[in-house]
């Protein structure tokens, strides 16, 4: 019999909850899913429907009081719920990277982009800073952002939100991941800029055949864009 293949990401039944001095506050109620190499996952929810946290449970980032209080998760046939430090660490180095809902928390704001560009790439490559900078620079013209061994100059502060979420999807694709994780990124932008980011966003998919998990509140625009989508309800 030949091996039977694993999907590349597989989430069944997961539960999230938030245990406060008030009590148990229970943030993802069973939800399940699964993800192939190559699709786009759409997950839709108003605020407090349990997204970022669904996301973080999949990074291994969720904080505390919150907590995987049942349900699994597995990559390619991994339990990443029983990952050491190490192997997640390793996991999002170089299978699965997020992108933040607000990017200027992901970026130091007192150095300059340039600098901490060159710094996260060379965190996954042995390579000189001169070659991490050319990397640096090629990967920025890859995501739309124009003059930017200029920008590379630049301090966060300096850069719109929509550039600064480009200088991080950026950074996601340095290395390439098998899967990028997008918490809101169509927030705060005009019509103009979603269409142009949802483009982007599939010629990158295309381009290095990754997977694409994006949450959002609007399901319309990504009604057009994803694969599957699943609607997650505020929990009382």
């Amino acid at each position: 019999m030949s091996e039977q293949k694993h999907k590349l990401l597989e989430v069944k039944d997961l539960k999230v909850s938030f245990f406060t001095p008030a009590g148990e506050v229970k943030a993802v109620g069973g939800i399940s899913y699964d993800l192939d190499y190559g699709e786009v996952m759409g997950v839709v929810g108003e605020s407090g429907s349990g997204k970022s946290q669904e996301a973080y449970s999949i990074m291994g980032l969720l904080q505390s009081p919150g907590k995987v209080v049942g349900g699994s998760i597995t990559f390619e046939g991994q339990d990443v719920l029983s990952f050491t430090k190490d192997q997640m660490t390793e996991f999002r180095g170089s299978k699965v990277a997020m992108i933040f809902q607000n990017p200027m928390t992901s970026l130091d704001p007192v150095f300059k982009i340039g600098h901490q560009m060159v710094e996260m790439i060379r965190e996954h490559e042995k390579i000189s800073k001169k070659d991490a900078w050319d990397k640096a620079v090629e990967a920025l013209k890859l995501v739309g952002i124009p003059e930017a061994e200029k920008r590379m100059d630049a301090y966060p502060h300096e850069l719109s939100g929509g550039q600064l979420q480009r200088v991080l999807l950026a950074l996601a694709l340095e290395p390439v991941p098998h899967i990028l994780i997008l918490d809101e990124p169509l927030s705060g932008v005009d019509i103009e800029g979603e269409h142009q980011l949802l483009e982007m966003l599939d010629e990158i998919r295309t381009s290095y055949d990754l997977s694409i998990f994006l949450s959002t509140h609007d399901f319309a625009t990504l009604g057009q864009f994803a694969d599957k989508v699943i609607l997650l309800n505020k929990r009382m």
